[in-house]
């Protein structure tokens, strides 16, 4: 997976002010994370959910989703 560009970070950030710099470095780390991990480690049906997916999961909603 290809880090995205400056301009694309800058644009996300733009679209979705509620979010920090920090917020989508944060993200970029835990999407890295996710496709590394083994299938059986994402553990998709587990009754505990990763907290990494779960965080992962709001910060797509805060940097993507719909204002």
């Amino acid at each position: 997976m290809e880090p995205p560009k400056p301009s694309k970070r800058d644009e996300v950030l733009r679209n979705a002010p509620q979010a920090t710099p920090a917020e989508y470095e944060e993200y970029e780390r835990l999407l890295s994370k996710h496709f590394t991990k083994e299938p059986t480690a994402k553990r998709a049906f587990a009754a505990t959910p990763d907290p990494d997916e779960v965080r992962l999961k709001e910060l797509i909603n805060k940097l993507f989703g719909k204002s």
